[in-house]
């Protein structure tokens, strides 16, 4: 690490020259355990990622975000619109997770499942080194010609268009993919837009903007600031081991660490933003360690605690707080998915109305019906009321026939006996049945005129 590099590491990212111009990183290759690991890790993702809407579990795709007919498959089960409070307290639990993940483990995400990473070091900067060599010091061991690096960029923009068609096959499914290449470009000319938008910007991404999306415009990272503290599990130096360097400390100050970072930092500077948690320095000092036969691990995954006090905990009032919170979220899940009905039912009084007196010994009133389908079988809307019991009704359609995914929407007249109404108002409660079976119940109020008025 230069001493000029120490003026300035905390004044801008180091891909910003001090005249605010772009600099370009170019890292060294890693190798080592925990590349082979993040290697691993990354290639089995991208397997899910192309795999997950095309493999079916019970006849669905084990995942398919069917925005068209409002229907999701996620793990092989089939959530509809409808759905919103599952929906919403999965949406709740995922936040959550990650905000406790990141208190214990610091940005362990970015540098092992975040798509751009994965993306930008397992596919770009690898078709980058076959070009270009690995780096030596930022210095380039091949020079390709004109032709080569015009090569290079068509295969950018190969790799792109083929997993942007992927992300777009996630709400289409395979089949629905595969029409749309059949088809005449005309009728899915707003797919082939949009096909078109997502690749030259993701094609621009990797080849050009590359690590500033972490460094400068990823808000994730701009969260770890308010999220971690001493006891955050990150990519540490151990500086007392380390220090001083060249002399006393294991540190030999060979700068390893720095040509392999894929965002140009110093790790021996302390814990910064711009670090994805990769672990790329920790393989290279291990190396230098093994070479110099010191003790491995002088860069290794701990918290600044752990390294000041020698002992390891993760356990502080928020690291409780969260987790309280997301056994609460995830006992609310388990609840609402045991819970959850094949059909959603509302009863609801016409708003503006009373009572109407049918004749001199019968009174009724007048409810809105909305019944709505929540499964993919076609069901067969039959009604009863169960309070009062087997109450005469009259509903214009009927029996109620739902479809996949189908609503009902209707007036419904409910009748009384003017001597069966003790108080001005009665409960209803009304009873949901496809064929025999009840699917679900749903309640209101029936209105009547006061007992002696």
């Amino acid at each position: 690490m230069t001493s000029k590099q120490n003026k300035t590491f905390r004044e801008r990212p180091d891909n910003i020259d001090e005249h605010g111009k772009r600099k370009r990183i170019k890292a060294r290759q890693p190798k080592g355990k925990w590349y082979t690991r993040r290697t691993i890790v990354a290639f089995s993702l991208l397997l899910f990622f192309v795999l997950a809407p095309i493999i079916k579990v019970g006849g669905n795709p084990f995942m398919l975000l069917d925005i068209v007919h409002r229907k999701f498959h996620l793990m092989g089960a089939t959530v509809y619109s409808q759905d919103g409070d599952i929906m919403a307290i999965v949406m709740a639990t995922v936040v959550v997770f990650v905000v406790l993940f990141t208190v214990v483990f610091g940005r362990f995400w970015c540098g092992w499942a975040c798509p751009h990473t994965v993306f930008m070091e397992m596919i770009f900067r690898r078709i980058e080194y076959l070009f270009h060599g690995n780096y030596q010091r930022g210095r380039r061991s091949k020079f390709p010609g004109r032709v080569a690096l015009a090569l290079k960029h068509v295969i950018y923009f190969v790799v792109v268009l083929f997993f942007t068609n992927v992300f777009i096959m996630w709400f289409t499914g395979l089949s629905g993919l595969i029409l749309i290449w059949k088809s005449p470009l005309i009728d899915y000319w707003q797919v082939y837009a949009a096909m078109l938008v997502v690749t030259v910007f993701y094609y621009w991404i990797y080849a050009y903007v590359r690590e500033s999306v972490c460094t400068l415009f990823c808000p994730y990272g701009r969260m770890q600031g308010v999220l971690m503290d001493a006891k955050t599990i990150t990519v540490a130096y151990d500086y007392k081991r380390g220090e001083p360097r060249r002399l006393k400390g294991d540190c030999v100050d060979c700068g390893g660490c720095v040509v392999v970072c894929p965002t140009g930092i110093d790790i021996r500077n302390g814990t910064q933003l711009e670090c994805v948690n990769c672990t790329a320095c920790i393989d290279e000092c291990n190396i230098i360690m093994k070479r110099m036969k010191r003790a491995p691990n002088l860069i290794r995954f701990a918290s600044n605690y752990s390294i000041e006090t020698g002992k390891s905990s993760i356990k502080n009032l928020r690291t409780f707080a969260y987790s309280a919170v997301l056994l609460v979220l995830l006992s609310a899940l388990v609840v609402s998915l045991w819970g959850r009905t094949e059909v959603d039912a509302s009863l609801l009084r016409m708003p503006g109305t009373m009572y109407q007196e049918v004749s001199v010994d019968s009174i009724s009133n007048i409810y809105q019906l909305k019944i709505v389908n929540k499964t993919e079988g076609v069901k067969n809307i039959r009604l009863k009321f169960l309070k009062p019991k087997n109450s005469a009704f009259f509903l214009s359609e009927y029996p109620i026939v739902l479809s996949e995914d189908g609503s009902f929407d209707g007036v419904i007249v409910l009748k009384r006996a003017r001597f069966d109404m003790k108080k001005g108002n009665a409960p209803v409660e009304l009873g949901i049945y496809d064929e025999e079976r009840m699917l679900e119940t749903t309640k209101a109020t029936f209105i009547g005129p006061k007992p002696g008025s």
